[in-house]
């Protein structure tokens, strides 16, 4: 995350959820609005989410889920690496392809 847009966004999501302004969660909603993983959530769904979401870090070689346990919420990957399954899995590049 290098850009000026996506330090923006790691910012804001930095913010305490009751803290953000109406445009910390058009910032928000720009960004999750791109992912894949999120296109089939309705508009009015993903801006609920806009108001929950946090940014968290975690420490290299810490486990956030166990087999089997029960989860309470679910990640996106902003940079690093995790392992699910013994199978690594890398942040989506948000970049322009040339060409």
């Amino acid at each position: 995350m290098t850009s000026y847009v996506d330090q923006l966004f790691k910012q804001v999501l930095m913010k305490k959820p009751s803290e953000r302004s109406q445009q910390d969660l058009e910032i928000i909603y720009s960004h999750l609005h791109g992912m894949d993983v999120l296109s089939n959530l309705r508009e009015h769904q993903l801006r609920l989410m806009c108001m929950t979401v946090r940014y968290e870090k975690h420490d290299a070689n810490e486990v956030l889920f166990y087999p089997d346990s029960v989860a309470t919420c679910w990640y996106i990957l902003l940079s690093g690496s995790v392992f699910i399954k013994e199978s690594m899995f890398l942040p989506r590049c948000r970049c322009p392809v040339p060409g």
